[in-house]
């Protein structure tokens, strides 16, 4: 096309026919501005797709993400539950009279001290954030979603830290007033073989059977709190989870827009 653009301006140069000659000159420019015009369009629609590519494979990160903490949600819920009914037995069992080491051994295996801290999945979005990428998700709806689950992790995640590390603090108070309390909670079958049977004393166990005793009553106070603070933590997962559940559900309606 060009070289034939060519030979009529040189034919129109012999015949001196200049207005003809700067048509044809003008048909040119035309033409290169059009092919310009095409090979960005091309450009960017090759840049567009790959971004699409890279947005559809940092949601499905996401996806993969968000299915982990809702499970993780939900074990976090059941361990907690089973924490309060093995304290609340606990609570229930101490004003039973305990006749024998082996009777409050066993009794004292009863409670759970979980202190679990929040540990969601978070890698692709931190990815995001330090890449400078987070604007990838073409929904602003949808992005915003996004940072906020991340933010409302972030937030519980502290309070999970204050709330154990406070019931962390009351049970080493326990433990460093009353020495022995490790030993004596402690699952026979895991110390057999190492610990010697005269470490554990009928003497040991007697604030058992003494409910007016500061031990008894500061263990009371202790084991109140775990189970509180599960109560808490069951709420928080519990929220944690809907609101996984509801980003997943505005995921799963972005990619049914993009197909």
């Amino acid at each position: 096309m060009i070289k034939f653009f060519r030979k009529i301006r040189q034919n129109s140069i012999k015949e001196n026919r200049f207005v003809n000659y700067l048509k044809y000159a003008f048909g040119e420019i035309v033409l290169v501005v059009i092919g310009i015009l095409i090979a960005l369009s091309i450009n960017n629609w090759n840049e567009s797709n790959k971004l699409k590519k890279e947005e559809t494979l940092y949601l499905k990160r996401l996806k993969i993400d968000l299915e982990k903490d809702t499970l993780y949600y939900n074990n976090s819920i059941d361990r907690a539950n089973l924490l309060i009914v093995r304290n609340n037995l606990f609570l229930k069992k101490i004003y039973d009279v305990q006749n024998s080491i082996d009777e409050c051994r066993e009794l004292m295996n009863i409670p759970l001290w979980d202190s679990e801290y929040l540990t969601i999945q978070d890698n692709t979005y931190r990815e995001l954030v330090s890449s400078g990428k987070l604007n990838i998700i073409s929904n602003s709806t949808l992005k915003e979603a996004v940072i906020d689950y991340h933010r409302l992790n972030e937030s519980k995640a502290n309070y999970i830290k204050e709330f154990n590390e406070y019931s962390r603090e009351l049970l080493a108070n326990y433990v460093s007033a009353y020495p022995g309390t490790i030993k004596i909670t402690r699952n026979p079958k895991e110390w057999a073989g190492i610990l010697n049977d005269r470490m554990f004393r009928m003497e040991d166990f007697k604030f058992l059977n003494n409910p007016s005793s500061p031990q008894f009553q500061s263990l009371e106070d202790v084991i109140m709190v775990y189970i509180d603070k599960h109560k808490n933590f069951i709420n928080l997962f519990d929220e944690l989870k809907n609101n996984s559940k509801d980003l997943l559900s505005q995921i799963e309606k972005e990619f049914n827009k993009k197909k």
